[in-house]
Order: C-alpha cells, then sequence, then structure tokens
C-alpha cells in the first residue's frame, strides 16, 4: 500500500521541501520533523558546519547547492501528521509523503484499572444487554490498526445517552487509546465545509458537543461520509489553500449524541447501506469513582482514569472478540441497540409519508389505488399539508423511493401491482 522511500546517497541530510507552503523540514533532537524558512534552514545549515559563501571556482555555496538539490530531489506532496503514520517519508498513491510526528502511543502494562472498569460497566452494562463485547470488540481492532500501523475498516461508534453521563470521557479514553489525537469531523461530514485536511493528523475523528443540522439532505450526506471514512482506506485530503491528494489515514469515528428523539434526529436515517457501519449503543448515566466538581478535583480525576490506561489497554489487546460476534471485515459486527432503531424508525421520512398519506389519500378503514403520478398530485393538492410534503419529496425520486421502503417494512399496508398495463401502488 505504501513503503519507506529510500534517499539517495547524497542527500542523507534530514531536510526536505513541501513546495505548497515553500518550507523546509528539518528533523529535530526528538525524531519529529519541524517547518522552517529559507532564511532559517540556512543558519541551520550554517551550524551543522556547511559553509555559505562560495568560493572562485563554485556556482553555488555548499549551502545553497545543498538547498538546490533538497528542493529539486526531495520535494513532497505533503507535509504533516498522519493518523496513524510513524514519522518519515513515505510513497502513497504515487506521491511522496513527509509524515512530521508519531502518534502517541501508550505502551499497555498488565495491571488494574477499577476506575474504567466501573465507568465502562455502568455505561454499557446496565440494561438488558450487555454491551461491553462490542465496545471492547471495537476498540481492540481501531488499536490493533494503530499498533501495525495499517488501515482497516471500523464502525462508527455512536454512544446514546443522557446528559452528563460520561459519554465524553469515555471518548476521551479512545483517544488516549488510539493516538493520543482527536480532531473534529462534524462540519465537514454534513456538507458545510470541503476542507479536511486538519482531520488527517488525529487518529480519532470524534463527534460531540456539535450544533446539530437536522435537515434530510445533512443527515444523508451525514450518512455518505460515514460510509466513507469507516469503509476506505484512501482518503481525499483537502487543506485550505492546499491541492487536494489522496493519503492512507488510520481512523476511528465517535459520536456523542443524548438520547432524546430531537438529538437522535442528527444521524443519519438507519438504511441497510449503513447499518453494518454503526455501533449504536444506548449508554446509561456513570456514577464517577472520584469528585470531578472543580478545577482541580476534574485535574486529579482524569489523571487517575489515565494512570489506568496502560493496564485497560493490556486487557483491550489481550482480549478475544467472541466466536459469535467475529466479522472477517470490520473484525467485530455492528450493533444496534432496538430501542434507539425504534426512536430513528419512527423517525423516519418514509414513516412521516405513511401518516400524511393516512390523512390526505387513504380513506378511513379503505383503500387508494392509483398510479405513482396521481399519488404525487393527490398529495400536492392538499393545501393543509402541502408544505409539509414539498419538505419529505424534496428530490426528484424521493416518492418512489419511500414508497419501496414502505412496501419492505410493511408489504400489507403498501403494495406494488401491475393491472392494465400500469404500474399501481396500493395503500392500505
Amino acid at each position: 500500500m505504501f513503503k519507506k522511500v529510500e534517499l539517495e546517497h547524497r542527500l542523507q541530510l534530514p531536510v526536505w521541501f513541501y513546495p505548497q507552503s515553500e518550507k523546509y523540514y528539518v528533523q529535530d533532537e526528538f525524531g519529529e520533523y519541524v517547518q522552517y524558512t529559507k532564511t532559517t534552514l540556512k543558519l541551520i545549515l550554517k551550524s551543522w558546519g556547511l559553509r555559505g559563501r562560495a568560493h572562485d571556482d563554485e556556482i553555488l555555496s555548499p549551502i545553497d547547492a545543498l538547498i538546490a538539490d533538497v528542493s529539486y530531489a526531495k520535494a513532497v506532496a505533503y507535509a504533516g501528521r498522519l493518523a496513524g503514520i510513524k514519522t518519515g517519508c513515505y510513497t502513497m498513491n504515487g506521491k511522496r509523503v513527509l509524515v512530521t510526528s508519531d502518534p502517541v502511543i501508550i505502551e499497555s502494562k498488565e495491571g488494574n484499572w477499577p476506575m474504567i472498569n466501573s465507568i465502562i460497566d455502568q455505561l454499557f452494562n446496565s440494561g438488558e444487554t450487555d454491551q461491553r463485547p462490542y465496545v471492547y470488540g471495537w476498540l481492540k481492532m481501531g488499536r490493533k490498526a494503530v499498533l501495525e500501523a495499517f488501515p482497516m475498516p471500523g464502525q462508527a461508534l455512536v454512544l446514546a445517552g443522557p446528559r452528563n453521563a460520561g459519554k465524553n470521557l469515555f471518548q476521551d479514553i479512545i483517544t488516549e487509546a488510539l493516538g493520543g489525537r482527536a480532531e473534529k469531523p462534524y462540519r465537514y461530514m454534513v456538507g458545510k465545509s470541503e476542507f479536511n485536511g486538519d482531520l488527517f493528523g488525529a487518529e480519532h475523528l470524534c463527534i460531540a458537543d456539535e450544533v446539530p443540522f437536522y435537515d434530510m439532505p445533512s443527515r444523508r450526506v451525514f450518512g455518505s461520509k460515514i460510509k466513507d471514512i469507516c469503509v476506505n482506506s484512501l482518503q481525499s485530503c483537502h487543506g485550505k489553500h492546499k491541492e487536494a491528494l489522496t493519503l492512507y489515514p488510520i481512523w476511528r469515528l465517535s459520536i456523542s449524541v443524548n438520547d432524546e428523539a430531537e438529538n437522535l434526529v442528527m444521524l443519519p436515517p438507519l438504511e441497510d447501506s449503513i447499518e453494518d457501519k454503526i455501533m449504536l449503543l444506548k449508554v446509561d448515566r456513570a456514577i464517577m469513582p472520584m469528585k470531578s466538581d472543580s478545577p482541580k478535583s476534574r485535574v486529579e480525576f482524569w489523571d487517575g482514569v489515565r494512570a489506568e490506561i496502560p493496564h485497560f489497554l493490556h486487557f483491550i489487546e489481550n482480549y478475544e472478540i467472541p466466536e459469535d460476534l467475529r466479522e472477517s471485515r470490520f473484525g467485530v459486527k455492528a450493533y444496534q441497540h432496538p430501542d434507539l432503531v425504534e426512536i430513528l424508525k419512527e423517525m423516519t421520512h418514509e414513516n412521516r409519508l405513511m401518516a400524511l398519506m393516512e390523512i390526505i389519500v387513504i380513506p378511513e378503514n379503505g383503500t387508494w389505488k392509483g398510479t405513482l403520478e396521481e399519488l404525487e398530485t393527490a398529495l400536492y393538492e392538499d393545501s393543509t399539508f402541502k408544505r409539509q410534503i414539498e419538505k419529505l419529496l424534496y428530490y426528484p425520486t424521493a416518492l418512489m423511493t419511500y414508497l419501496r421502503r414502505l412496501h419492505k417494512t410493511m408489504p400489507e399496508r403498501v403494495r406494488k401491482l401491475k393491472h392494465g398495463g400500469k404500474n399501481l401502488w396500493e395503500l392500505h
């Protein structure tokens, strides 16, 4: 997929050039690459013992010659952090890519993790279904991808529960487990920004406490982006004022949302094409094992949790996903809590359409029958609900799409038939 670039012998100095920003990247004593202007680079090279003045028999000084060689032979198409990938120069999709810093990989260590265990138990194991195996399996596969520095598909982890339950705290633990870096992708994922370059520097794409977009076009874009991020290893990176290029980030996406219906509606419709790409978990409120009601106590509490993370990661790395939950593509099967699925199904556009058709066209205790065009005309002719119909049927094939879904979910009430050479719909 990608491989380390072999440097020519004459250009062994750890210096690279990024033409888009006209900056030079020099490796520091910690192994990371820091960007500098040409003027500053000359000072650095002079401190390394290179001569800055050309002799009479030289066209360029050694410093200018080196900078010319670096600018020509060591130019990169991307320079910056890259999720899950260690520092170095790689070729990705035919382009040379400089990764400037490592993810912060916490080394796992055997030991106890009572605080984290208590929090996870309360969050995911207080109802009829123990959701912890899905959480452990999801985190195990994400951790494995980062440790092996190789992208693999992973579902979006959705945490839906009451306010102040501990959802954001668990997302912080995810960040620490996956590389210590998180970014906010929501505006890009609902189509409100075309730029996503900042996302490529973090392993954890974290959606929490966002101002949500509830309109169906935004929700559908959101669903499309979820499928893309969760499944496709090759991603288009487009930073502002920069050319787009394709890279291989190692990402995991988590979403926390309050479990009221008006908040859940920010999620994309739970359709067949997305069901296997979402873990939809119902979260209960966790009572924290330490006080966190002041700035000092919050720091102490987080320090206590963070001290347990190496031990928790030892458990995660050695966790055996139950045989019946294993899945070849994602490593662990997706799960959607039935209570949340029911709420989301009730809020679908097709169910809203069915409710309106019951009012507008279906006679009481009777049957309506007609073509798609006749149904559309009848719906739009109703002056009371015309505005709601227009919002539902906001794209040309919306009515046909919703009817097909209704036929699949409630075939006893929505039927498609052929009569006299015409395709008809029968509504009960």
